[in-house]
């Protein structure tokens, strides 16, 4: 039954519809999302200067991969990958009839899951929360971000974001990493079933920071 609900987590979250939506901002401002990913606020949304200011916190501690992290999954679009545990996740890429996500990611255990979303356009990280939300609503209407901070990984800075949502009746968290630069942007994002999380949040916590920026 998990496995299944993964299955429509992953088709709904990664899937824009050809029309632009509206969404509200945890401010109160509405934004348009484009099915590229992007999103810009509407013109017949009030400007505030308030919402331009980045308050999210940066955590003091330094993430970086472990050698356990040997396997490295390379990104095909842009200057970016993943080290992972090859005895402990499984990965394949995309479907012949999918563009995303490029990668998917299971653990050996049948209970975490991941997947790599990337995209050749750079994405401003301060606009990332916004964006995260949208998408995964596509997927879980009650879904809410529960916690984010700035993190300094592999000398990158990243966002990290958790949500909590419901899905066909089951409660997920999800926790990912989202990175830009230049060349592009890559979501990371892990998901499991609420009750399983904290049993595995270090392993999960453990994949992500396997995220690396590659040499061009």
């Amino acid at each position: 039954m998990l496995r299944l609900i993964v299955v429509l987590f992953v088709s709904c979250f990664v899937n824009v519809s050809n029309a632009q939506i509206k969404a509200l901002t945890e401010t109160g401002r509405e934004v348009l999302l484009s099915e590229n990913g992007t999103w810009k606020y509407s013109p017949d949304s009030a400007n505030n200067d308030n919402d331009k200011s980045d308050s999210i916190s940066t955590n003091s501690h330094s993430f970086s991969k472990t050698n356990k992290e040997s396997f490295l999954v390379k990104s095909k679009n842009f200057n970016v990958g993943v080290y992972i545990n090859p005895s402990k996740w499984l990965f394949s890429p995309h479907k012949e009839n999918e563009k995303i996500p490029e990668y998917r990611f299971s653990m050996k255990s049948d209970e975490g899951y991941a997947m790599m979303i990337t995209e050749r356009t750079p994405i401003s990280l301060e606009n990332m929360p916004a964006i995260a939300l949208i998408n995964a609503q596509k997927a879980s209407m009650d879904i809410k971000e529960t916690f984010k901070e700035y993190r300094i990984v592999n000398n990158k800075k990243v966002l990290c974001l958790k949500m909590e949502g419901t899905i066909q009746g089951v409660k997920f968290t999800y926790l990912g990493y989202y990175y830009s630069n230049q060349n592009g942007t890559i979501q990371l994002l892990c998901y499991t079933s609420q009750n399983l999380f904290d049993g595995l949040k270090n392993e999960l916590e453990t994949f992500l920071n396997g995220l690396v920026e590659l040499s061009q």
